[in-house]
């Protein structure tokens, strides 16, 4: 069709919309990979209607020695990154940045937090401050921050130490308590510590208005040798929100092996999974494994990528397999979706690579790998940044 000026708007406005540069798929995402060196480091994904790319665009130091986690703020333009600390340190850190144009990050402030912590969970509180609550896994502590909005930060407020004095099933991961998630439940009302450690999940309740003190409540009891590291709440349809008076009950639903058939007979400790995240429309949970990069595992270096297994969640709860896929390395640590549930970003640690997967919302079956870059050191968190 040719466009005159004597063409109707609404002519030329189909004819414009169905030119085929405006039917090419445009994308541009931020996300943010911590590293356990010491570096922070922006990721640009971007798509010029042909293929995707993936590549660094700022880094910085200013993140303490070993940075682990990230919690990140897109309505307020702030990313608040917890540092572990250096295996020879006696203390770590929690340092907040201002998200400026392009991804780049400057740095606000800085406080010490306890030693190796690996997790953490940020909310509002009902005074307007936000809550900040952590978990460290060596000499496992829980500590408690309470901040402004504006980027500033606070010494934490509490700092609770979990002792565990009976040695479990695994000596060399059970010998103590291992803090090592943090999880605020549905209700609003409770953080959940899961303690690797301990064969416990430990339930805290928090001070509405400034976080601490934290109280703790009956736990969930694990089964001996279980070691439970993350978690992620998941409420069934139609299901109101509530709350047990004094703490939360426990019914187990369902147990599944996150790697199937090919991890039937592998104790816990020879293929541990690692990160579990829900889909946004809820409707599956994907659970990462490191088979192949654990070396008490008999499948121990047996094939060049640990795996990401994806499970359909029913109505009642029980879960079903959709698929298992290579996560693209060894040791992904931590990985995340995007808001939309159509990428995945994992990191790995062992090959010191961010990976952008493809994903099928519909199906819940990750597909083809879209992108992948190598930064300046191990990967322990890749986050979005939407």
């Amino acid at each position: 069709m040719q466009i005159t000026p004597d063409t109707p708007l609404e002519a030329r406005l189909l004819v414009e919309m169905n030119h085929p540069y405006e039917e090419a798929k445009y994308y541009n995402a931020t996300l943010f990979a911590a590293q356990s060196n010491g570096h922070l480091t922006t990721l640009s994904l971007t798509h010029d209607g042909v293929s995707y790319n993936l590549s660094a665009t700022s880094n910085t130091r200013e993140a303490g020695g070993n940075p682990s986690w990230l919690n990140i703020d897109a309505k307020r333009r702030f990313l608040y990154c917890l540092d572990r600390g250096q295996s020879t340190a006696t203390k770590g850190s929690l340092n907040s940045f201002r998200i400026g144009e392009n991804g780049v990050l400057e740095k606000i402030a800085s406080v010490d937090a306890p030693f190796s912590g690996v997790a953490a969970e940020l909310f509002n509180l009902d005074n307007g401050n936000r809550a900040y609550v952590t978990a460290s896994y060596n000499k496992s502590a829980v500590a408690a921050f309470s901040f402004p909005t504006t980027g500033a930060l606070e010494p934490p407020s509490q700092i609770l130490y979990p002792i565990s004095t009976a040695v479990g099933p695994i000596p060399s991961r059970q010998n103590g308590s291992f803090s090592h998630h943090v999880i605020r439940d549905p209700s609003g009302r409770y953080i959940l510590v899961p303690d690797l450690g301990a064969d416990l999940v430990r339930v805290f309740e928090y001070d509405s208005d400034n976080v601490a003190p934290l109280i703790e409540r009956a736990p969930l009891k694990t089964e001996p040798g279980a070691g439970p590291r993350h978690g992620v709440f998941w409420r069934a349809p139609g299901r109101e929100k509530d709350h047990a008076e004094g703490g939360l009950e426990w019914e187990k639903v369902d147990e599944v092996t996150a790697l199937g058939k090919l991890g039937e007979g592998l104790e816990p400790n020879q293929a541990p999974t690692s990160e579990i995240v829900v889909s946004p429309d809820q409707r599956f949970v994907i659970v990462s494994s490191r088979q192949h990069s654990f070396n008490l595992s008999p499948l121990y270096q047996k094939e060049e990528s640990d795996s990401l297994s994806t499970f359909r969640i029913n109505d009642d709860g029980t879960l079903e397999l959709v698929q298992i896929v290579p996560s693209g390395g060894h040791l992904p640590r931590q990985f995340s979706l995007n808001k939309k549930g159509d990428k995945v970003a994992v990191g790995h640690q062992a090959n010191s690579t961010v990976i952008i997967w493809d994903r099928d919302v519909k199906t819940g079956r990750i597909g083809q790998k879209v992108a992948e870059t190598k930064v300046r050191g191990p990967v322990a968190f890749a986050g979005w940044y939407e």
